[in-house]
């Protein structure tokens, strides 16, 4: 079994429904731009990423059940 096999494997077997989102795809989710994602990102404000390689800018992944995790934790009621 190759590294990257093994990799999704994990991550499957920790979450289903997990998909690696690029910063474009979780950008899009978002309705932000991806400069606002990656500024979250280095504010460690926005949603969980995942750092694939150190120093690539291209490696920055979001899982997708996190990214609705964080939605659903900005979620606000209204003031009675």
């Amino acid at each position: 079994m190759s590294k990257s096999k093994g990799m999704s494997a994990a991550m499957t077997a920790a979450s289903p429904d997990r998909r690696l989102m690029t910063r474009r795809e979780a950008a899009e989710y978002l309705g932000v731009s991806q400069a606002t994602l990656s500024r979250w990102a280095a504010e460690r404000t926005g949603p969980p990423f995942i750092k694939l390689h150190d120093g690539e800018a291209g490696s920055v992944r979001y899982p997708s059940d996190l990214m609705a995790a964080f939605v659903e934790s900005r979620i606000k009621q209204p003031k009675s």
